[in-house]
């Protein structure tokens, strides 16, 4: 916590530096508490699946700091950004937490540098790069936010805008040398462990992701198409041999405004680590470089979007279906099935009734899993719109795991929680 502070502290000084009332602070946070029965604790279970709402049971913060340099003269046309943000997570059930924090962004955005193009922008530094994500169940389907980079984004190319982003993406695999260390014979535990080797030795590997994106197409009335091409290698050292091989995940799409809200259909295809994602709900932002997944190629379809029936209520949903193939050593099929619908009831400006149902169908090699929630829950928020924030929630949730192997083997295979949330971006 004290690190935390220091490098608040330190991102704050350098915005506030030269120009104080320029500063735009700005943010995301989201909050719980509650019980359940089999497991004692605020519990969550495959919120990406069947939902978040009632669901969650972690503190996360998000303190962003954005800021608009003071123009100069004969440059009256651009506008530079200082942006930074840092990102802090931890259980939220003590009051002193040491819990993993992140510089999550920090970069230098510049518009308005090119004549013949005053729209594009460059860009350096590290950021949260043109993520695409669905609320209700907080899964990013297209996020590719790895570390320090840069790029150029909003260029005016035919119909549409293109961008392009290059950012490093480390991992590491291991090698042909042995590693050593103390070994326990599984046929006698009880015997002194020994002097022996205990696996390959890892190293580090040096990786990038090269990101294009063309989007705004119109297609028809109220109808755009955006397109995304990620292409994921790593840069051999010297005297290094490379296990994995490069990755692709292609993306389309599809949105169509509707007078009520709107709706979103989204198809993805990878190959490699990034085909295992596709059911593995990965969204690009980081790699298997150990080889296992060479063979592997995915595809995903996504269906969701909000929209009001008539004054009173609002309705999100999540429909997706992905299979990845030859997944891992043993080449095995990956499949999902997952259903979220979050129907919502204002009663007045500030008060809602929530209600979110989920389920989830999915199959790993000779593995099932499935299961499903429903949550009933009372919101109060700032504004009567379905993405209307802060949000306070009381609510009540009853969760099924259709194998009976995460909630507690002795009672059954489901479980119920009970307790409070809050919501906010600003």
């Amino acid at each position: 916590m004290k690190n935390l502070n220091r490098v608040a502290i330190a991102v704050s000084a350098a915005l506030l530096t030269s120009a104080v009332g320029a500063v735009d602070f700005n943010g995301y946070m989201r909050a719980g508490t509650g019980l359940s029965g089999n497991n004692g604790e605020n519990y969550s279970f495959e919120k990406n699946k069947i939902g978040r709402l009632g669901n969650e049971n972690d503190l996360y913060a998000e303190f962003g700091f954005r800021q608009e340099l003071p123009k100069i003269t004969g440059m009256e046309d651009q506008k530079w950004v200082v942006d930074a943000m840092i990102a802090q997570g931890n259980s939220g059930n003590n009051g002193w937490e040491d819990g993993d924090f992140n510089v999550a962004q920090f970069n230098v955005q510049a518009t308005g540098l090119f004549a013949s193009d005053k729209d594009a922008t460059l860009w350096a530094g590290k950021r949260y790069y043109q993520r695409k994500d669905i609320h209700i169940t907080d899964f990013y389907y297209l996020n590719t936010s790895g570390g320090a980079g840069g790029g150029i984004e909003n260029v005016s190319v035919g119909p549409g805008k293109l961008s392009a982003a290059w950012m490093l993406d480390d991992g590491s695999q291991k090698n042909d040398e042995d590693e050593y260390g103390y070994v326990t014979d599984p046929d006698n535990p009880n015997d002194e462990p020994v002097w022996g080797v205990i696996g390959k030795k890892s190293e580090s590997v040096n990786g990038h992701i090269f990101d294009l994106r063309y989007a705004g197409l119109n297609l028809w009335s109220d109808a755009t198409l955006e397109l995304a091409a990620v292409y994921n290698f790593a840069n051999e050292n010297e005297g290094q041999t490379l296990q994995a091989d490069d990755g692709v995940m292609l993306t389309a799409i599809l949105q169509q405004g509707l007078s009520n809200g709107f709706n979103q259909t989204v198809l993805q295809y990878g190959t490699s680590s990034y085909g295992t994602q596709m059911a593995d709900l990965g969204s690009g932002a980081w790699f298997d470089r150990s080889g296992e997944q060479n063979d592997a190629t995915g595809y995903r379809v996504i269906n969701w979007g909000v929209m009001s029936v008539g004054e009173k209520i609002e309705v999100g949903h999540q429909l997706m279906y992905a299979n990845s193939a030859d997944v891992g050593l043993a080449k095995e099929e990956h499949e999902l099935f997952s259903a979220v619908i979050r129907p919502m009831y204002k009663w007045n400006q500030n008060m809602k009734t929530i209600l979110e149902l989920g389920v989830f169908s999915e199959s790993e090699g000779s593995t099932d899993k499935g299961g499903s929630k429903a949550t009933i829950a009372q919101a109060w928020s700032m504004g009567e719109s379905f993405w209307a924030r802060p949000e306070i929630r009381v609510f009540a949730s009853y969760l099924t795991d259709d194998e009976g192997t995460t909630m507690g083997s002795s009672k059954g295979d489901s479980d119920y929680s009970i307790g409070m949330q809050v919501e906010a971006w600003f």
